[in-house]
């Protein structure tokens, strides 16, 4: 029987070089292929394993991640220090991207909210429904053209029908192990599009914020999650044990720098010295191992605060984002940090935690 491997440093190169020249010389008109490559990417970290084989996504698992990160852009846009009232981006060349309109409408009836849509089984689905039909219609088939010709070092196969794609061995291992980088060459090239659209110069000028606005940040509003953790800490800082008194951070225990998506579950409460030391490090495995035992203990009943408080949150992928984190900083050889401005090597003691 053939076993996949981990595919080879000549190899891991290419996928590199693949994927710039994508970017580069690829023939975009909208920003979906840029929402298609970083939606393929999530689901390999949330949902995908190391083992360098061929990996299956479906295409509702991809109109997921296409709404979240949509979601938050098909609002109105006002750049800083201008005098002008806001729009809704453009994402096309042409009329706006069918997608926005759609999550556009979808927010104004569900107050601005993606968790309440969520908790709304036959509008969600609906959404769900219009957009895995634009991406298997749109971006999934053209995805990899370059110059005219096919460059398909992703996935095959593609007829513009398709339920599930299937991504080529090797392809999930990149995404995993090269994620941030990923992550950084499509968002950026995102944006340059985004810039690039007449329609947009006029309001954007030489707009600095445009990068938090369409992608989110470390620094956003978290207020929400202090009022439901102080509870399941009782009122103690998670990572030094001492009380909080009047002021706490909400720190990503995944930080945001690895992987940028607001998992309930990820959110501890800190001093705010604390989190300055921790800053984008991973936590030590004794802190770890708190994190476990947290979630496992109060899992569910935090699922509950979340929902009523209209939280995204996903605790099976919190789990998943956390273990393949903890495994790229094996493989990297990474430091972690236990306190203060102690760093110590990462173990595979690890693994126990999060097997």
């Amino acid at each position: 029987m053939n076993m996949a491997l981990p595919p080879a440093a000549e190899e891991q190169v290419r996928f590199l070089l693949n994927l710039q020249r994508l970017l580069e010389e690829g023939s975009f008109v909208a920003t979906y292929k840029h929402a298609l490559l970083l939606s393929i990417a999530d689901v390999c970290v949330e949902k995908g394993d190391d083992a360098g084989g061929r990996f299956r996504i479906s295409t509702a698992e991809l109109a997921e991640k296409f709404i979240t990160y949509y979601w938050r852009q098909a609002v109105p846009y006002y750049s800083t220090g201008r005098n002008q009232a806001g729009a809704v981006l453009k994402q096309n060349t042409g009329r706006q991207a069918a997608v926005i309109s759609a999550i556009s409408k979808a927010r104004e009836d569900h107050g601005n909210s993606l968790a309440q849509l969520k908790m709304n089984p036959p509008a969600w689905e609906a959404l769900k429904r219009r957009v895995t039909e634009t991406i298997r219609v749109m971006p999934l088939w053209k995805l990899q053209t370059v110059g005219g010709q096919k460059l398909e070092f992703l996935y095959v196969g593609v007829r513009g029908d398709e339920t599930v794609i299937e991504l080529k061995e090797g392809v999930c291992y990149c995404l995993r192990l090269f994620y941030g980088l990923v992550h950084e060459l499509v968002r950026g090239a995102w944006l340059r599009f985004v810039r690039s659209i007449n329609e947009n110069k006029s309001l954007l000028g030489t707009a600095s914020d445009l990068s938090d606005f369409m992608f989110g940040s470390g620094r956003a509003a978290l207020e929400v999650y202090r009022q439901i953790l102080i509870e399941y800490q009782h009122g103690n800082c998670f990572y030094c044990l001492r009380p909080l008194k009047d002021r706490s951070d909400v720190d990503h225990f995944i930080p945001w720098s690895r992987y940028p998506v607001d998992f309930g579950h990820n959110f501890v409460l800190a001093h705010g010295a604390c989190n300055t030391r921790k800053a984008d490090r991973l936590a030590a495995v004794e802190h770890l191992e708190k994190w476990c035992e947290r979630n496992e203990m109060y899992g569910e009943e935090l699922t509950v605060a979340f929902q009523e408080r209209n939280i995204v949150h996903d605790q099976k992928a919190s789990w998943r984002v956390t273990a393949w984190a903890y495994e790229q900083a094996q493989l990297a050889g990474s430091f972690v940090w236990r306190q203060d401005d102690e760093l110590v090597k990462l173990t595979s003691a690890w693994r126990t935690l999060l097997r």
